[in-house]
C-alpha cells in the first residue's frame, strides 16, 4: 500500500514539472507581412492569447513571440487563427492575441479573460466588447446577466432578420459565429462570402484511445475472517484479459491521460494448516474476478519507445464463487472426526484499493501502439485482502 502511495505522489510531481509541448503545423505572420511556415505549440485558449511558441522545424530551437512582436499566427489543421490586437477590458488596455473567428462586414474575435469576451469590429475599425457576468443570487433571487443582448441589438441594429434572433440568443462561440455570418449574408451586396476561420466551432480537442490486452497475474489472497484466520494466504497465477480507454487533452498537457481499465480473470486458492499432530484443515476456493480501475497515466513523449507510469484506484468483484473447508481430528493414528463444509466460507465479493504500474509503449504507424506493462494492486474487503502483480501485453488503436 505504501508503494502505491509513493508512486502516485511521484506521478503527480512528474506531471507538474514536465508539462510538454503540443506542436502542430502552422505559420506566423511577421510585422513585415511575411509568412513563415513551421510548427506552433497549440495550448489552452488562455495560453494562446498571450504567447506564441514557434519552431521552423521539429528539431529547430523554439522561438517565443508576444503580441505586437508578430501580426499573428495560424494553426492549419485546427482551424485556429490568432491576430495581435490592442483591447480594453475593465478599463485596462492591453495587447493580446485575439482569436479571429469570422472575417466579414463585421469581424468577430474571442478573448478568454476572467470571463469570456467577444469583440465585434466595425468597418471603421471600432471594437465593441461583449461579455456575460456569472449568474448570481441576489436577495434570494437568481440573477442572470442579459445586458449582452442589448449590446448585440446595437451591433446588428440595421439588420432585422438578425435582430429577431438576438432576443433569445445565448452567449457562446457557436451563436456568435452564426449571428455574425448571418449578418454578413444579409448585408453584403457584392456577393462575397465571409470567412469563418473555425468552421467546426463545436470541435472538441479531446483525444481518445482504446486498447485490448492479455497477460498473467500473480494473486496473493490473505484471510481475516475468524474461521479462516489460521490459514496462510493462498497464492495462484492466472491468465487475465482486459480493455482500456485513455482520454486526454493535448492542449492542456500532452502526456497526461485519464485511464479506465476493465479486466476479467479467474482466481483460485489452496491452503492448509495442522495443529500439533491431531488437527488438520484444508481450504480451497475458486471464483471469477472482474476488476475496474480508474487513474492517471503519464507517457514520456519520445519518438518510438515511450516509458509510462500510471496510478489510481481499483475495485474488484468476485462472482460465481465456490469453496470447501475440510477439517479432521486424528487420535492414535486414526481419524476420529472428519467434516467438510462446501460453500460455507466463500471468498469475499467486493474489494477496494490502489494500483500503480510502469510500462513501455512502442509506436507503430497512425498513432497505434503495442505495449507491455507491469502493475501492482493492493485491495481490502471487509476482512480479507488481496495483492496482485500483473504483466500484460496489448495493442492500442
Amino acid at each position: 500500500m505504501k508503494f502505491s502511495y509513493i508512486l502516485l505522489s511521484f506521478l503527480f510531481i512528474t506531471i507538474s514539472v514536465n508539462a510538454q509541448s503540443n506542436y502542430k503545423k502552422g505559420y506566423i505572420l511577421t510585422n513585415n507581412n511575411d509568412t513563415i511556415n513551421g510548427l506552433i505549440d497549440f495550448r489552452t485558449d488562455k495560453s494562446n492569447s498571450s504567447i506564441c511558441r514557434f519552431k521552423s522545424s521539429s528539431h529547430a530551437t523554439e522561438q517565443i513571440f508576444h503580441p505586437g512582436e508578430i501580426k499573428g499566427y495560424r494553426l492549419i489543421n485546427e482551424r485556429k487563427y490568432y491576430v495581435s490586437h490592442p483591447i480594453t477590458v475593465d478599463s485596462v488596455s492591453m495587447n493580446v492575441f485575439l482569436e479571429f473567428l469570422v472575417k466579414g462586414i463585421k469581424n468577430l474575435y474571442f478573448y478568454p479573460g476572467e470571463i469570456d469576451y467577444y469583440f465585434f469590429e466595425n468597418e471603421d475599425g471600432r471594437m465593441i466588447p461583449l461579455s456575460k457576468k456569472t449568474n448570481q443570487i441576489v436577495d434570494y433571487k437568481f440573477k442572470i446577466d442579459l445586458k449582452y443582448r442589448g449590446i448585440l441589438g446595437y451591433v446588428f441594429r440595421d439588420c432585422d432578420p438578425v435582430l429577431k434572433k438576438v432576443e433569445n440568443v445565448g452567449l457562446g462561440r457557436s451563436s456568435m459565429i452564426e449571428l455574425t455570418k448571418r449578418y454578413h449574408d444579409e448585408m453584403c451586396t457584392s456577393g462575397e462570402e465571409c470567412l469563418v476561420f473555425e468552421n467546426d466551432y463545436k470541435k472538441k480537442f479531446t483525444k481518445i484511445n482504446f486498447s485490448l490486452y492479455g497477460g498473467l497475474q500473480y494473486i496473493d489472497y490473505s484471510f481475516g475472517r475468524e474461521e479462516l484466520i489460521l490459514f496462510e494466504s493462498a497464492k495462484s497465477i492466472m491468465p487475465v484479459i482486459g480493455s482500456q480507454i485513455n482520454i486526454s487533452n493535448p492542449r492542456f498537457i500532452k502526456s497526461l491521460s485519464l485511464q479506465g481499465d476493465l479486466s476479467l480473470s479467474s482466481i483460485k486458492g489452496n491452503t492448509d494448516f495442522s495443529a500439533t499432530n491431531s488437527v488438520y484443515s484444508k481450504y480451497n476456493f475458486q471464483a471469477l474476478m472482474a476488476s475496474g480501475k480508474l487513474g492517471l497515466k503519464y507517457t514520456l513523449n519520445t519518438p518510438k519507445v515511450r516509458p509510462t507510469i500510471e496510478a489510481g484506484g481499483v475495485y474488484q468483484n468476485l462472482f460465481k464463487s465456490s469453496s470447501s473447508l475440510y477439517s479432521e481430528m486424528v487420535f492414535t493414528n486414526k481419524t476420529f472426526r472428519a467434516n467438510q463444509k462446501d460453500d460455507k466460507a466463500l471468498p469475499q465479493s467486493s474489494f477496494w484499493g490502489l494500483y500503480c504500474g510502469i510500462g513501455l509503449d512502442y509506436k507503430l504507424k497512425n498513432e497505434r501502439f503495442i505495449f507491455c506493462r507491469m502493475t501492482y494492486e493492493t485491495s481490502t474487503g471487509y476482512n480479507d485482502k488481496m495483492k496482485i502483480a500483473q504483466l500484460k501485453i496489448g495493442y492500442t488503436f
